[in-house]
């Protein structure tokens, strides 16, 4: 069996046809069904059934493709762990993050792992721990409600916990307050809310001044990620409610700050995770040059 032959495979079931899946693989279309067919030959059995010109997967294929995704991600992995020139991490990441995380932690890798090339991949934990599960990822760093579960089939371990704070820009009429900021203070200016965050997220400060925000009256600005929220922040007279951690830069910038809202605490931890099955002394030194990025 043929690398190339599950490359091949694997294209044509995540691309969807011939034609495309030939392109991407930089082959011809013939070259890429006789591919396919040589695959089939050696397996004993047909992964697509063929329709006219086309080729549709079947339930054979289908059992077929995880197994051929994660020979070809462990592959992947093997070149990266060997430190060959077109070595490749893949590496899954939350939106909670410092600003700068992405950066140092890309050029502490190529200090110390210079043929390693890097793939960064944002999305949230949920989606994070079943593409952990899958191979699409082989680590990550991941924010999670304190003491949430972490699937037993992951190494974890903790590289921050941060809290959730109200934050505004630096120029923020509130910031310049004198005295403690009230309900009405807060409910006075508009507030940024992430559509795209976890359920659980608490967008709103759980105030301890009774009867708290009245969160129906408020006046909201919705934002698909948080790093445009925070670009929206910084500049505007939003405020929001969301971890330090991932305000933290722009609070030592001079360009955000932490308002002094006394209100229930909030926690979430960054944890780094990958799989518990995969062996590799490259995962477990990623682990460590991350810690450095969360000093």
């Amino acid at each position: 069996m043929d690398i190339r032959q599950l490359k091949h495979f694997v294209a044509l079931v995540e691309i969807g046809t011939a034609h495309a899946a030939a392109d991407d693989q930089h082959i011809s279309q013939p070259g890429l069904s006789s591919s396919i067919k040589r695959l089939e030959n050696q397996l004993g059995v047909l992964l697509f059934d063929r329709q006219g010109r086309g080729m549709v997967l079947n339930t054979r294929g289908k059992d077929f493709y995880p197994h051929a995704k994660r020979t070809l991600e462990h592959l992947r992995l093997a070149q990266a762990e060997l430190k060959v020139s077109d070595g490749k991490i893949r590496i899954g990441l939350c939106d909670i993050r410092p600003s700068d995380f992405v950066g140092a932690l890309t050029t502490q890798i190529n200090v110390e792992c210079s043929k390693i090339i890097v793939e960064f991949y944002e999305a949230h934990y949920e989606t994070i721990f079943s593409d952990l599960e899958e191979g699409i990822v082989d680590i990550a760093f991941v924010s999670i409600p304190s003491g949430g579960p972490i699937p037993s089939s992951f190494i974890s371990k903790l590289m921050t916990r941060t809290h959730f704070s109200v934050f505004c820009s630096f120029d923020h009429p509130l910031g310049k307050l004198e005295r403690q900021i009230t309900v009405k203070d807060l409910e006075a200016y508009p507030w940024m809310h992430n559509t795209k965050a976890p359920v659980i997220t608490p967008h709103y400060p759980h105030l301890a001044e009774r009867p708290g925000l009245a969160k129906n009256k408020l006046k909201v600005v919705s934002i698909d990620s948080l790093h445009m929220g925070k670009e929206l922040v910084i500049n505007s007279d939003c405020l929001c409610h969301i971890p330090e951690v991932a305000m933290a830069v722009e609070v030592a910038k001079g360009k955000a700050i932490k308002l002094d809202v006394v209100s229930k605490k909030v926690s979430v931890e960054i944890m780094a995770l990958r799989h518990r099955g995969i062996r590799s002394p490259l995962l477990d030194q990623l682990f460590s040059i991350a810690a450095k990025c969360f000093r």
